[in-house]
């Protein structure tokens, strides 16, 4: 997996063996950062089950000011450590080793601009994102007027939330992108 674009572009990124996680494509990257081209410069970004990172580091190469790592497993939180150290990017990034779900709960610091989650495909389908809409809003982990991305299955349907407008949803092969923008 490489950086599609921004200051590493071309730069690699160590990845975990197995199926345990399940990077975003490439050309899925490249396709989101061209939605949020406007919104990624200067922004708090925030990468949820962040596997190695690849987009969030993603983000911080296009000119987020920083970005906040959130994953439960040691081994991948190990290679994200080792892709963030690789790139210089230590500074900019806050690598928390939660579950995701439980660290939103409990949320109580600034509210970033950008949020993006990719679950396994299996708890996005089992769990949905009606409820992670909400909690985005009530614990204010997203800033009005910022946006939410959730990476799906591209059989999975995009939740409603009178919260949040849905305002791109794009499905690339087997994956699929569901951009929101809190109200």
């Amino acid at each position: 997996m490489r950086i599609a674009g921004g200051e590493w572009r071309g730069r690699a990124l160590k990845v975990p063996t197995g199926d345990a996680v399940r990077p975003t494509q490439d050309r899925v990257r490249e396709a989101l950062f061209s939605m949020l081209m406007h919104e990624t410069p200067g922004a708090r970004f925030l990468d949820l089950f962040a596997g190695a990172g690849g987009v969030g580091l993603e983000a911080l190469s296009r000119g987020a000011a920083d970005c906040t790592f959130v994953e439960l497993a040691p081994r991948h939180l190990a290679i994200l450590r080792a892709n963030v150290s690789a790139l210089g990017a230590d500074a900019r990034c806050q690598l928390v080793r939660a579950d995701a779900f439980a660290w939103l709960e409990t949320f109580a610091g600034a509210p970033f601009d950008v949020a993006f989650a990719d679950p396994p495909y299996e708890l996005g389908v089992q769990k949905g994102y009606a409820a992670v809409l909400a909690t985005l809003a009530a614990r204010n982990v997203v800033r009005t007027g910022g946006l939410f991305v959730a990476e799906l299955t591209s059989r999975q349907t995009p939740d409603e939330s009178p919260l949040w407008d849905l305002c791109r949803d794009r499905t690339y092969g087997q994956t699929r992108l569901a951009v929101y923008r809190r109200k």
